[in-house]
């Protein structure tokens, strides 16, 4: 069974942090895509609302009591466009939100994987030497043993 240090522990986490926060970062980007597009289908439905209105006020003409309901639509439209579009900025800003928050976990991750690595070079460096002196202690012997003999 393999000795897991603290640190390894921690980069884990870390990593596991930074996964949880990615899937985050995507449903939200994904959530203001949609977002931004219902806006955009709503607008547009304005914009042709406005103008059937528009044409068909300077061609024929129509009712007044017609004129006021297309009217009274074409305004709750527009009310509901400004409502969707603070949903949008509300989107963004979670997206931007969220983004910094990936960042940050990217960069804790990135710490302890320096460390961890730093921390193997020492681990690696200890056990050469020991290894160096072991070698050394043996070849002092072998050659004791040889001037005796």
């Amino acid at each position: 069974m393999a000795i897991t240090s603290p640190m390894d522990v921690l980069r884990d986490l870390a990593e596991q942090t930074l996964t949880d926060t990615t899937a985050e970062l995507g449903k939200v980007q994904q959530a203001y895509t949609q977002a931004t597009t219902q806006l955009d289908q709503l607008e547009s439905f304005e914009l042709e609302y406005q103008q059937q209105l528009r044409a068909t006020v300077s061609g024929k003409g129509i009712p007044v009591a017609d004129l006021l309901n297309r009217q009274s639509f074409i305004d709750s439209l527009g009310n509901v466009v400004k409502q969707h579009a603070g949903h949008v900025a509300k989107c963004q800003n979670i997206v931007e939100q969220t983004l910094q928050a990936w960042r940050r976990d990217k960069q804790r991750l990135n710490a302890f994987e320096t460390l961890k690595t730093r921390a193997d070079d020492v681990r690696t460096l200890k056990e050469n030497r020991l290894e160096q002196k072991l070698m050394d202690e043996f070849a002092q012997r072998a050659c004791m043993g040889k001037q005796i003999l």
